[in-house]
């Protein structure tokens, strides 16, 4: 599992199974509120849990330099 951290909130990259393929799953949590802000599934389906988990960290990663 992934994360990118910037005070009480934290970013996490998981993967889920979906219509035979996975998808990268990214929830942005506050911890100090104790709920999920956000979560984002990717339309694309992926073959394998490890791809969709790259693509999805990859995917945080450049949402994080656009801040």
């Amino acid at each position: 599992m992934a994360s990118s951290n910037e005070g009480n909130l934290r970013a996490f990259v998981q993967t889920a199974e979906q219509a035979g393929g996975f998808v990268w799953v990214i929830a942005l949590v506050d911890f100090n509120a104790r709920e999920v802000k956000r979560a984002m599934v990717s339309e694309e389906n992926f073959a394998t849990a490890d791809a969709a988990r790259d693509a999805g960290t990859d995917r945080l990663k450049g949402m994080s330099n656009d801040h």
